[in-house]
């Protein structure tokens, strides 16, 4: 008997050995910060990616910073603290939330939101940050030091024809401030007229109808009226820098403006009217309009099983981005498919690149996706470990009764004494 429940205690470990192994697909999550300071009273969002699990924030000291199950987070006085988000699989990620004293930066406001530039060009970025502090914490950040590069002092420096976003940072993880740059071909004079179109929209991403909006820079001035889908067109445009103008409907040729770089071919812009300023973005979609300049998966890499559903996490920037259309896509559909709200399925064993962008294409990201043969979900698993169970009991019982059934051996020579 000891024999049999040593057999069965050693085959029960097996079993529990390889649904460890089953289960351990890598569940685990992860939270996109995994620390932020703030200062009382600031707020910042952290994004969760918990493979098909809910997850739950909680705080360990609601003095020092409270959390809400969107994963906002608010600093309530000086200290430190930390936000953990724990799934229904009991994975779990922390952020740690460092509070600072005083009171911190409540703007930053920048000389301009969208610049352009040619090849060569050095531009200085004026960012103030409105504080209590007389000389409140700043730093100029790109995105893309080969496209801008930006030294201290917020001076940038056109490298090469691209994209990048200069960010000015604050004290306050919460507080920060981005100016796009565009920097383009060369603007030098020729004889090619440039035909330059472009749509016209309003902070809330709506196209201005009916709207008199003007391009002039040396000889060239024209002044047109945006169309009903808030469409304009400027005909016959030498390449140069030029001022557009929206205008403010009383005075033809004033209004709000913004410096716009016309280079060679045709040129499409966006354009973002807000109660202060103008922007203007090369490529006319509204989700450009939106100021998108990044997306960011939550997750890079997951692990699921078949039969599994995954909801991606995309972390926008600016946070305040007015949502525009986002494209999901997958690379291998066989493996794994998404649909357009950007909820993963996963279908057979392998690995796929699922991928997210704008409309237009120019902000993506990508992430990796590794689908596993156990079962179908947490449903399979519970079989597989039941139907385990079973088959080593019965094997367990069987060698245990086959032994029972065999004959007794006796040594041979063997002496049996009889006591008379």
């Amino acid at each position: 008997m000891k024999k049999f429940l040593s057999v069965f205690v050693m085959s029960v470990i097996l079993i529990i050995g390889i649904t460890v192994s089953v289960c351990a697909v890598d569940g685990s999550g992860n939270l996109s910060r995994e620390n932020v300071e703030l200062f009382p009273g600031d707020s910042f969002r952290v994004a969760a990616s918990y493979g098909n699990s809910s997850c739950a924030f909680y705080t360990n000291d609601e003095s020092v910073a409270s959390v809400t199950q969107d994963g906002i987070i608010t600093a309530v006085k000086t200290g430190t603290t930390k936000i953990r988000c724990v799934d229904s699989r009991g994975n779990e990620s922390e952020c740690e939330v460092k509070v600072k004293s005083g009171k911190g930066p409540e703007k930053v406001v920048l000389s301009d939101n969208v610049i352009t530039m040619v090849k060569g060009d050095r531009y200085t970025l004026g960012a103030r940050v409105i504080s209590d502090k007389e000389n409140a914490y700043k730093k100029f950040v790109s995105s893309d030091e080969k496209v801008a590069a930006v030294d201290a002092e917020g001076n940038i420096t056109a490298q090469n024809i691209g994209t990048a976003v200069v960010t000015v940072e604050t004290e306050s993880t919460a507080v920060s401030a981005g100016c796009i740059v565009n920097v383009v071909e060369s603007t030098e004079q020729d004889n090619k007229k440039i035909d330059v179109r472009g749509v016209l929209y309003n902070a809330s991403g709506d196209k201005m109808q009916n709207t008199v909006v003007s391009l002039s820079g040396g000889a060239y001035s024209a002044e047109v009226r945006t169309d009903e889908d808030g469409k304009f067109a400027f005909s016959n445009v030498n390449s140069g820098r030029y001022i557009f103008t929206v205008s403010s409907g009383t005075v033809p040729g004033e209004g709000i403006s913004a410096n716009v770089v016309i280079y060679s071919g045709e040129t499409r812009l966006s354009c973002i009217l807000t109660d202060t300023s103008v922007s203007v973005i090369y490529g006319s979609n509204v989700s450009s309009a939106n100021n998108l300049r990044d997306i960011e998966f939550a997750q890079k890499n997951i692990y699921l099983v078949t039969g599994d559903t995954y909801d991606t996490g995309v972390i926008l920037t600016p946070v305040s981005s007015v949502g525009g259309k986002l494209i999901y896509t997958s690379e291998n559909t066989d493996v794994a498919d998404v649909d357009n709200t950007g909820r993963i399925i996963a279908l057979n064993e392998g690995g796929t690149v699922i991928r997210v962008s704008n409309e237009d294409g120019t902000v993506t990201d990508k992430m990796t996706v590794n689908v596993k043969r156990y079962g179908t979900g947490m449903f399979g698993t519970a079989i597989f470990i039941m139907l385990s169970f079973i088959a080593v009991l019965i094997i367990t019982v069987y060698f245990h009764l086959k032994k029972q059934k065999q004959p007794r051996r006796y040594k041979k020579n063997q002496v049996v004494s009889y006591k008379l």
